[in-house]
């Protein structure tokens, strides 16, 4: 599953068209950006009990909605990075994150922070040894949690379980949830 995905988004790149693809030809981030994060940062803030002076990580930010969102709500130890050069310039443009995000960076992982967010990251990342050092890096200086979101399929070497996942050209890792599990604990 993860090599026909590869060989499928070997060519494609995270800019401008990955992000405001409405006919979702190569991924899903046009139904993505419907979901509330509003709604998504008052579940984190609540579940989690992060506190406004607690310093956050988005990994994989994307346009920075999601920290938009904790800047609305009075955070400021709030950074984000992802490896789309057009959704940075655009969150920083359009969201007011001017400070906050960065073109990819690594290294924010090694920062302290009492939380790291990782929404819908690892499964576009080609290597597993790439995602085991990006989450050996994450839990470096953490001080609360790490909080990932990742589809899924409900059988190994099954398709992802919910189609909308399906859907995206990007997604290369395609495991069940007890195989995560198992990664998790060896990082």
């Amino acid at each position: 599953m993860a090599v026909e995905n590869l060989n499928k988004s070997s060519d494609l790149t995270f800019e401008k068209g990955y992000f405001t693809d409405k006919n979702r030809q190569v991924s899903n981030y046009a139904d993505y950006r419907k979901i509330k994060y509003s709604k998504l940062c008052d579940t984190l803030i609540q579940s989690c009990k992060i506190q406004r002076n607690d310093k956050i990580v988005d990994f994989g930010c994307a346009t920075g909605a999601l920290l938009s969102e904790f800047k609305k709500r009075g955070f400021r130890n709030i950074k984000g990075t992802d490896v789309s050069y057009w959704a940075i310039e655009w969150g920083k443009q359009n969201l007011d994150l001017m400070k906050e995000l960065e073109h990819y960076n690594r290294n924010m992982l090694t920062e302290p922070k009492d939380f790291c967010i990782m929404l819908d990251v690892l499964e576009h990342i080609p290597s597993i040894q790439e995602v085991q050092f990006i989450l050996k890096l994450a839990k470096l200086n953490l001080h609360k949690h790490l909080i990932i979101r990742i589809p899924v399929s409900a059988r190994e070497g099954e398709d992802y379980y919910l189609k909308v996942s399906r859907n995206d050209r990007t997604h290369v890792q395609c495991h069940c949830k007890e195989w995560w599990i198992e990664l998790f604990k060896t990082c």
